[in-house]
């Protein structure tokens, strides 16, 4: 566990990782992460999460953006830019990898409707982007550590099969441009929180938990093949149940 330079006391990066481990657990145990760590998960469900992940990543560089305005020196300018290059040019190699499992074109599953789950991520992470930056760091967060905390822990505990179709996208996350990025995030976090008053790091302790609760529910948002219609079945099936 990393610790605060000042007291030696765990830092606020940390702490935060260990207040959520739960939730943590919760996304690693999820169906939809074992299917894709078993090689089960189904041509439907890869493909729908790939269609809002793409999404996602498009507005996560945004958001990157608003920590350029914020940026205090040339230092926080830098990193934005090579984390925004980073997610251009790398980080959809691991989309490649599930739609490759099935053949099928990046461009085709790409589409114009977010999923109420993408586009409520997406209004949580925007919304911390008009705060401090301490606080939009806080909210990007949980997205690259938990994605290299669970393909770590599976490639150390349980590594994925040769024959896994899914293999290249665990290996993209386990690797080490990932947990060098996941190493960064949690320094400049911690550095951040050492400057923020006790207002502003509970809004960042809360926005980080916030989006581990989201990541989670990203995995049933694909696991479920969720859509907007969805709240019309939901509807009759409460009327039929008389919930």
């Amino acid at each position: 566990m990393s610790q605060s330079a000042s007291s030696g006391a765990p830092s606020f990066s940390a702490q935060q990782r260990e207040r959520c481990a739960h939730l943590f657990q919760a996304f690693h145990d999820h169906p939809f992460l074992r299917g894709l760590a078993d090689g089960t998960a189904s041509r439907e469900s890869v493909l729908h999460y790939v269609s809002q992940d793409h999404h996602y990543l498009t507005a996560f560089m945004r958001c990157y953006g608003l920590g350029i305005a914020k940026s205090p020196d040339r230092d926080w300018l830098e990193w934005f830019t090579e984390s925004i290059r980073f997610m251009l040019h790398d980080e959809g190699d691991a989309h490649l990898a599930l739609v490759r499992a099935f053949d099928v074109d990046y461009e085709d599953v790409q589409v114009p409707e977010m999923t109420p789950t993408a586009q409520g991520y997406i209004n949580h992470l925007i919304a911390s982007g008009h705060d401090s930056l301490g606080v939009l760091m806080a909210a990007l967060m949980p997205c690259p550590e938990t994605y290299w905390w669970a393909a770590d822990r599976q490639q150390r505990e349980d590594p994925v099969a040769k024959d896994n179709p899914f293999r290249p996208w665990w290996e993209f996350y386990a690797g080490e441009d990932s947990r060098q990025l996941v190493e960064d995030f949690g320094a400049r976090l911690d550095a951040l929180a050492e400057q923020a008053g006790p207002a502003e790091l509970a809004r960042m302790a809360q926005a980080y938990e916030d989006s581990v609760h989201h990541e989670i529910r990203f995995w049933q948002m694909a696991w479920t093949q969720e859509r907007w219609d969805d709240s019309l079945t939901l509807g009759r099936e409460l009327v039929t149940t008389g919930a």
